[in-house]
């Protein structure tokens, strides 16, 4: 038992204020979720599954960079953050198997920091994957257009991909304490499917189409001309503004997220 607890609670941190103890628990939180196979296996197979029937069709053979980058990153981010949820939801029954809970509440760090370390760390190296992958397809677009594909390359990930990645990691790593990951994962599904490629096509209310989605249509449509679905349907040409709108809305409701679970957390530790 204590070979178990020495690979797997996280290190403590006696001295140091706030941020010195998350960064300490978010790099521990990293090393470990990134030596995980099944990260690798997950994402990009999810990755690897949906960009075998790319979508709209034709659209690699488009001369405009921007264009091609941001239908590019549409086909990455339609299935990947289902497999980025449903791996770092198991955190939190990894460490109630091993009987973790009351020794990590009780280490020095405290719920703030390890909350946020897990949220930063674990969600950062489940990101990682799809990052590698990016890379290596820009390598490819590189080999195939030059090096102009680059700077928009890295735009298209910052702008449609990476927020609903973060969005996705920041609930995998809080509501699973409130529901159980088996239920939350089953969420996880419902919602993904139903609020962003269930379209007002199917006459169901969803967010798709909307700038409250997570699936980066309204960055991809206003600033690099990318295909749009559900948003044309709704008669709607995104604007910057609305953009911005959408990628803020995901931000503020990660952080809403970790916020809420952390004061959840604390109550649960003084009862």
């Amino acid at each position: 038992m204590t070979a178990v607890l020495e690979r797997t609670a996280a290190p403590t941190t006696a001295h140091g204020g706030w941020w010195a103890k998350t960064v300490v628990a978010a790099r521990y939180e990293y090393l470990m979720q990134v030596r995980r196979p099944a990260v690798w296996v997950v994402v990009i197979g999810l990755i690897g599954l949906r960009c075998a029937a790319l979508f709209p069709p034709g659209f690699t053979s488009t001369t405009d960079h921007a264009t091609l980058v941001a239908d590019w990153a549409n086909n990455f981010i339609q299935l990947c953050p289902i497999g980025v949820g449903a791996v770092l939801a198991d955190r939190v029954r990894r460490e109630s198997r091993l009987d973790l809970d009351d020794l990590l509440t009780s280490t020095p760090t405290g719920i703030g920091p390890r909350l946020w370390g897990k949220a930063i760390g674990a969600g950062a190296a489940t990101i990682t994957p799809v990052a590698v992958a990016w890379v290596g397809l820009l390598g490819y677009l590189i080999a195939q257009r030059g090096a102009g594909v680059i700077p928009v390359g890295l735009a298209a990930f910052a702008a449609i991909i990476l927020p609903g990645l973060v969005f996705i990691s920041a609930c995998s790593v809080t509501i699973p304490h409130l529901t159980g990951p088996v239920l939350y994962r089953i969420g996880l599904f419902g919602y993904w499917i139903w609020g962003n490629m269930v379209g007002p096509r199917y006459g169901i209310p969803t967010p798709a189409g909307t700038p409250f989605e997570a699936i980066g249509e309204y960055p991809s449509g206003a600033w690099f001309h990318g295909f749009l679905l559900d948003a044309r349907e709704r008669g709607i040409n995104p604007t910057g503004g609305e953009a911005v709108l959408s990628i803020a809305f995901l931000l503020l409701m990660a952080l809403a997220a970790l916020v809420i679970t952390q004061l959840v957390l604390t109550k649960r530790s003084l009862s």
